[in-house]
């Protein structure tokens, strides 16, 4: 539920009769969602180690850079104006997920850095994860070349 605020609120954000808000400055906006405690998910350890797994990846500065961009010019798509993504690693996740269900026999939580050079695989640069309909495509995508 978005939240409109008649005053210029900049950090506004707490709980209030079991409701958080939060505000977004990059992007004007408020939020409101009801509070409620995080429910035990049986596939949140598979989660776990997939996570765990990808930030051992560690992707190199100029990629991350790379992925930034992306985000800016996947932020100004028309059809996708409406759910903005706030941070590239959002992209990144995504797009590692559309890989893993493309491609027949990869798991994410035993892929290395190793394995993405040696299979060649499309998350390598953000460029070829567009090539490979992993990611949609924005305007001047081809910079986006960058090795992981």
């Amino acid at each position: 539920m978005k939240v409109h605020f008649n005053w210029g609120v900049k950090g506004f954000s707490g709980y209030k009769d079991r409701a958080v808000f939060y505000y977004t400055e990059r992007l004007g906006q408020g939020y409101m969602r009801s509070f409620t405690y995080p429910s035990r998910n049986p596939s949140a350890e598979r989660t776990k180690l997939v996570m765990a797994n990808l930030k051992l990846i560690q992707p190199s500065q100029d990629y991350r850079l790379n992925f930034f961009d992306y985000m800016l010019a996947y932020n100004d798509l028309r059809d996708l104006c409406k759910r903005p993504m706030l941070c590239w690693n959002n992209l990144y996740i995504r797009m590692l997920y559309a890989m893993q269900k493309s491609t027949p026999g990869i798991d994410l939580a035993t892929l290395t850095r190793e394995d993405i050079y040696e299979q060649n695989l499309p998350c390598i640069s953000v460029k070829s994860a567009i090539e490979a309909g992993l990611l949609p495509e924005v305007k001047n995508y081809q910079r986006f070349n960058k090795l992981i």
